[in-house]
C-alpha cells in the first residue's frame, strides 16, 4: 500500500488532528496573551468537544457550556454557604455531588456539572472571590467551545448534514441492491431469503439517524445548509419495513402460473423501485429532481397484470395460501410504491431549498 493510498484511508482522521492542533494551539495563545491562571480548562475543553463533525462539536460545546454554569453555580453556592475546614467543604462536596449526579440522570447534558462544581469547590484559591473564580471558568471553557467551533467550520470543514447525505446515500445504494435481488429472484422462479440484508440495512439507516441532532443543531446556528430533515429518515425507515415485508412474501418461489401472469411485471416493478431509490440517492448530492414516470409506467403494468390475473381461471384453481401470500404482495409494492413517491417528495422539496 503506498503512501497516497494510506493518507486517503485514513484523511478524516489526519485531518481532524489537523483541525484540533489548531484549536489547540489558538486556545493556548490566547490564554497566555489574556493571562488566564487556569487556561488550561480551554484546552481540555477543546479536546473534549471536538468532534467529527460541526454540527456534532457545536452540540459538545453547548452541552458542555450548560454543565459548566450548573456546575459553577452549584460550586459556588457551596463555597459560600459551606463554613471553612475540611470536613465541612468534604460534606458539601458529597452533597453537591449527589445533586448534580440526579440532575445527570434527569438531564444527560449536565453529566459534567459535577466536575466543574467539584473543581470549583476543591481548587479555588482562598485569596480569588467566589463570583470572580466561578466567572473566569465559565470564561474560560466557554472559549475552549467557541474556539472549537470556529476550529472545525473554518478548517477542513465537515458538516453533518454532509455525513447524512453520504450515509443515507449509502442506505439507498443498499436498498436498491437488495431489490435488484429480490426482482431477481423472482424472474428466475427461486425464493430469496434477504434477513441478513435487511439486518444490515436497519443498522445502516439507525447509524445515519443518530446523525440526526447534529444536523438540527447545525442547521439552528446556520452553520449548515438547511434541507435535510427528520421526515426523510422517517420515510427510509417506513421503505425499510415495506421491503422487509415483501421479503417474507418473496421467500418461497411462486407457482409457474403465477410467474406467467405476474412475473414480468413483478419483476420490471422491484426493478423500477431499486431504480428509483438509486435516483432518490443521487439526488440527495446532485440536488435534481427526480423523475417517477418509470415506477409509475411499471406500477401501472403490474396492477393491470394483477387485475386481469386476478379475474382468470388460473386465480381460482391456487391454494388459499398462494392467493393470499400474492395479495400481500401486491399490497405490499404499492405501499412501498407510495413510500417511496413520499420519500422523493421530500428529497425534491430539499432540492429547492438548496437552489
Amino acid at each position: 500500500m503506498t503512501g497516497a493510498q494510506i493518507f486517503n484511508r485514513h484523511r478524516a482522521a489526519y485531518f481532524q488532528a489537523l483541525r484540533v492542533m489548531i484549536a489547540c494551539a489558538v486556545t493556548y495563545s490566547i490564554t497566555q496573551i489574556t493571562g488566564l491562571h487556569q487556561g488550561f480548562w480551554a484546552i481540555f475543553t477543546v479536546l473534549l468537544v471536538m468532534q467529527g463533525s460541526v454540527g456534532a462539536t457545536l452540540r459538545a460545546a453547548i452541552d458542555r457550556l450548560i454543565a459548566t454554569i450548573a456546575g459553577a453555580i452549584m460550586g459556588g453556592v457551596a463555597v459560600l454557604l459551606a463554613p471553612p475546614g475540611p470536613l465541612y467543604t468534604g460534606i458539601s462536596l458529597v452533597i453537591v455531588a449527589g445533586i448534580t449526579s440526579v440532575a445527570a440522570s434527569l438531564n444527560p447534558r449536565l453529566r459534567v456539572a459535577g466536575l466543574t462544581a467539584a473543581v470549583v469547590m476543591l481548587t479555588r484559591a482562598p485569596d480569588i472571590p467566589v463570583f470572580t473564580f466561578v466567572t473566569l471558568r465559565i470564561i474560560e471553557i466557554a472559549m475552549g467551545g467557541v474556539v472549537g467551533v470556529l476550529a472545525m467550520r473554518l478548517v477542513l470543514p465537515v458538516q453533518a448534514s454532509t455525513v447524512m447525505v453520504n450515509k443515507l446515500g449509502n442506505v439507498l445504494k443498499s436498498i436498491k441492491e437488495l431489490l435488484d435481488h429480490q426482482a431477481d429472484a423472482l424472474e428466475k422462479g427461486e425464493g430469496y431469503s434477504a434477513t441478513e440484508t435487511n439486518i444490515a440495512l436497519r443498522t445502516a439507516l439507525a447509524s445515519a439517524e443518530e446523525i440526526l441532532p447534529d444536523v438540527i443543531q447545525e442547521q439552528t446556528a446556520k452553520l449548515g445548509r438547511p434541507g435535510v430533515s427528520d421526515a426523510i429518515v422517517r420515510t427510509l425507515w417506513r421503505i425499510r419495513n415495506d421491503i422487509t415485508h415483501v421479503s417474507r412474501l418473496t421467500d418461497k418461489p411462486y407457482s409457474e402460473g403465477v410467474l406467467q401472469a405476474l412475473g414480468e411485471s413483478a419483476t420490471a416493478f422491484i426493478h423500477a423501485e431499486g431504480r428509483l431509490a438509486e435516483a432518490c440517492g443521487a439526488s440527495l448530492k446532485s440536488l435534481e429532481s427526480i423523475d417517477r414516470d418509470d415506477a409509475r409506467k411499471c406500477l401501472f403494468e403490474f396492477e393491470s397484470a394483477f387485475k386481469d390475473f386476478r379475474n382468470s381461471q388460473e386465480a381460482s384453481n391456487l391454494d388459499f395460501e398462494e392467493v393470499g401470500r400474492i395479495f400481500g404482495l401486491t399490497f405490499a409494492l404499492r405501499r412501498l410504491n407510495q413510500d417511496f413517491f413520499d420519500l422523493t417528495d421530500r428529497i425534491n422539496e430539499r432540492s429547492v431549498l438548496y437552489r
